[in-house]
C-alpha cells in the first residue's frame, strides 16, 4: 500500500511506513547505485527485489548495515515485489519533476480559482 502525498510518498512493508522524500540527495543516491533515473526504472520494471530495496533506501535515506538490507529484502518479499514496486515507479518518475502538483492539488487550486471568479 502506498500514499503519495507533495513532498512524500509512504510505502508501507508489513508493519513499517517508509516516507520517500522528494529531495536531491534521493536523486544521486539512485543515481550513484544504477548508473542514472532510466536504469533504475528499468530495473524496478523487471521486479528486481534489490532495485525495490535500494530506492527505498535512498528515498527513505537509511544508512543499513548489511543484515537489514537484507531483512528489508525478505520484507519487501514478503510483502510482495509487485505491490511495493508500483509505487516505487511512481515516486522515481516524479523525481524528475518533484514541484509537481498532484491530480487533488490541482483540482483544490482549480476549485479555489472558481470560487474567486464568482465573488
Amino acid at each position: 500500500m502506498s500514499k503519495t502525498d507533495h513532498g512524500t510518498v509512504d510505502v508501507e512493508i508489513g508493519s513499517e511506513i517508509y516516507t520517500l522524500n522528494f529531495n536531491l540527495k534521493a536523486v544521486r543516491s539512485i543515481e550513484r547505485f544504477f548508473g542514472g533515473i532510466s536504469p533504475a526504472l528499468a530495473e524496478l520494471q523487471k521486479f528486481s527485489l534489490t532495485a525495490a530495496a535500494k530506492v527505498i533506501i535512498a528515498g527513505a535515506n537509511l544508512t543499513l548495515k548489511p543484515k537489514e538490507g537484507d531483512a528489508l529484502e525478505e520484507a519487501i518479499y514478503e510483502q510482495g515485489v509487485g505491490e511495493v514496486t508500483v509505487p516505487l515507479i511512481t515516486y522515481v518518475v516524479a523525481l524528475l519533476n518533484p514541484a509537481a502538483k498532484t491530480e487533488e492539488e490541482l483540482e483544490k487550486a482549480a476549485e479555489a480559482g472558481a470560487v474567486k471568479g464568482k465573488k
